[in-house]
């Protein structure tokens, strides 16, 4: 027998609109009648008209909104495209998305991304920022008002977050940390360059790294934070190989690395080091042809974009939430022989 709306607010003893704002995810409802509500849509194993409610989300754009670094920075461009091929498949369907771009560098950004959001009423958010108490906060307030939020490419642990969605990124720091280890055979020192470390994605990295050359005899020299900008990380990998010529290797976690090569090369060092990074993008590409890199390590940003957005729509049209907390994009080493 089919389960009504008007049976679910019988047995929850609230309003059929009330379960109708907790089914379609909008705001108004109090987080324990919420939680209530949809026990009792498990219990009763209720599955919505998606015919109808499709219809509606045409009438009434279900609106995402998508917190995102600053559009310079050319990598969030290959989860941009994995979010638009969703889009793609789910045209039609009522779907609005709003991209907002916020500083890298300031956590209030991040947070005023979210307040924006809020404010204008979106249905469901997905955030790829930096994680920290006042994000948090923000997260958890959408999440009471019924706005679920998706992280992808870097978590905000112990938030209100549905789910993550991207690399297992310490993993990835172990792997580059054995990567090294096996190039690096005696007492040897290495920078790790990074972006941020206010982003869970390259704390997480650079923590895996850590643990991954332990016991060994490599050193990190210093880790250098370098806001994914060319001249932050030029300058500072430059002074830092000026003033230090007996660095072995590199480990870029996260940030520019047209500026690390650039600075490698100024430095006399190209092929000198050991060098291993993340991703492919063209100036990857090239330093790999080169001898620069030795490996890079894939993440697949764009399975991450798409497998966020269907997650997020997929709960606000059907009500089903993820069936983890984490999904995990595959981790591979690409190697210049591999282009």
């Amino acid at each position: 027998m089919t389960v009504t709306i008007r049976q679910i607010a019988e047995k929850a003893g609230v309003s059929r609109g009330t379960v109708d704002r907790v089914l379609n995810g909008r705001s108004g409802v109090k987080p324990e009648v919420r939680e209530r509500i949809m026990e009792i849509v498990d219990e009763l194993q209720y599955v919505p008209n998606l015919a109808a409610k499709a219809l509606a989300f045409n009438k009434k754009p279900v609106r995402i909104g998508i917190v995102l670094p600053p559009r310079d920075i050319t990598f969030f461009e290959q989860i941009t495209s994995g979010i638009q091929a969703a889009a793609d498949e789910l045209q039609g369907l009522g779907i609005q998305l709003d991209y907002l771009y916020a500083d890298n560098r300031r956590v209030e950004a991040g947070a005023a991304a979210i307040r924006q959001l809020i404010d204008e009423g979106a249905s469901g958010i997905l955030y790829a920022m930096m994680d920290d108490d006042l994000i948090r906060a923000h997260i958890d307030e959408a999440a009471e008002l019924g706005i679920p939020v998706v992280t992808m490419n870097s978590d905000v642990e112990q938030s209100k977050r549905i789910c993550f969605v991207g690399q297992d990124l310490k993993k990835s720091g172990v792997i580059a940390a054995g990567l090294m280890r096996r190039m690096l055979r005696g007492p040897s020192r290495v920078l790790v360059i990074t972006s941020n470390l206010q982003f869970h994605a390259h704390r997480a990295r650079v923590s895996g790294f850590r643990e991954g050359i332990a016991g060994s005899r490599i050193h990190i020299e210093a880790v250098i934070e370098s806001f994914d900008r060319y001249e932050d990380t030029y300058n500072k990998v430059l002074m830092q190989l000026k003033s230090d010529s007996n660095v072995d290797g590199i480990y870029m976690a996260t940030g520019h690395i047209g500026g690390c090569l650039d600075a490698v090369r100024n430095a006399g060092l190209a092929g000198k080091l050991r060098f291993v990074c993340n991703d492919i993008i063209p100036e990857v590409e090239e330093g790999m042809k080169q001898g620069i890199i030795d490996f890079t390590i894939m993440q697949n940003p764009m399975q991450q974009g798409y497998r966020s957005l269907r997650i997020l729509y997929d709960l606000l049209l059907t009500g089903k939430r993820p069936d983890a907390e984490y999904y995990y994009t595959e981790t591979s080493i690409v190697i210049p022989e591999s282009l």
